[in-house]
């Protein structure tokens, strides 16, 4: 395998760096790369000039460099769809003329899947035909949009990918995501796969809760997402995938015991499912003898007192398992 391990840019938004600063920062943890969230991070006007300067930079210090476009679900969009479908051209004319192609992007902001007024199948339909007008642009400069599972399943993902076609469409695998839709991390990376063309490696543990289940984010290796069978997966379909750590606090709970809940994942099988429980099993066990600090305990920590020191923990726990160890 020859996938290099960075980070998202959100993982240290709290550091409030530009670009160059940014670069620097990955550069000195010994980190391979960064995936930049959207243009707001690297230059407040659509400055191409300034654009290929980041690029140049981050070439002298050989880091790979990922970008971000807005939402591609149309119903989400405030204000003209038109200006907002033109703001995203503009955005993939100038991130190819800068030799960057594959863009991380949403249909899910938060929860809407479950609390949206509009049914989440209209959204899913809107969203195909969204995609399917850029077409004509992304074939133009050889650019494709990777979904991020930010809320949604694997299983939504998949039918838009294969309803628009996967030369324009893919997917950016969030791997701790699975899990507030009730996905077995392994399960989900084996689904997407094939189309997976950039990432979030994220992890986190589960645990029972009174309305069903909460995440709380860990560092990758700290939680219960197996990467060592995760990246296999992954490899085999893109041996030079990035890998892009994403890492944050934060605590959500998912009503798994509620029908509206389990009628709204009807793609969930009773063995994944099952998975599901036993990841979270497996965390009680840990709680209970120790082994795992308190959640509470542990959310009460600022993200920033400990952000450098779990950032170099995945990456080490990541750069072991590609490098067979």
């Amino acid at each position: 395998m020859t996938m290099k391990i960075g980070i998202d840019s959100f993982s240290i938004w709290e550091l409030k760096l530009d670009a160059y600063q940014s670069l620097d920062y990955v550069k000195k943890l010994g980190l391979q790369g960064i995936q930049f969230d959207g243009l707001k991070e690297l230059a407040e006007e659509l400055d191409v000039g300034k654009l290929k300067d980041i690029r140049d930079y981050a070439d002298s210090l050989d880091l790979y460099v990922n970008m971000g476009v807005d939402t591609m679900n149309p119903i989400l969009v405030k204000g003209s769809l038109d200006e907002h479908r033109e703001k995203i051209i503009s955005h993939i004319q100038a991130f190819a003329q800068v030799g960057w192609h594959e863009f991380r992007t949403v249909l899910c902001m938060s929860d809407e899947n479950y609390t949206h007024p509009v049914p989440w199948k209209t959204h899913l339909d809107e969203s195909i035909r969204f995609i399917k007008s850029l077409r004509p642009v992304l074939e133009k400069h050889g650019c494709r949009v990777n979904l991020e599972n930010h809320g949604d399943s694997t299983f939504d993902l998949l039918r838009v990918v294969e309803a628009v076609g996967p030369d324009i469409c893919g997917i950016c695998l969030d791997t701790a995501n699975t899990l507030v839709n009730g996905e077995d991390p392994v399960l989900a990376a084996k689904r997407v796969a094939p189309y997976t063309h950039m990432t979030h490696m994220k992890d986190g543990i589960t645990f029972f809760s009174e309305n069903g289940i909460k995440r709380q984010g860990k560092a990758p290796g700290q939680g219960v997402v197996d990467f060592a069978k995760i990246i296999p997966i992954l490899a085999e379909y893109n041996p030079d995938l990035q890998l892009s750590i994403e890492d944050h606090k934060w605590i959500f709970e998912f009503r798994l015991y509620d029908k509206d809940w389990m009628d709204k994942n009807p793609d969930l099988t009773p063995y994944e499912i099952g998975q599901f429980i036993k990841l979270a099993w497996q965390t009680e066990q840990k709680l209970a003898s120790g082994e795992m600090p308190k959640v509470e305990e542990y959310e009460a920590i600022p993200y920033l007192e400990q952000m450098e020191e779990r950032l170099t923990f995945g990456l080490r726990h990541l750069e072991k398992i590609i490098n067979g160890k």
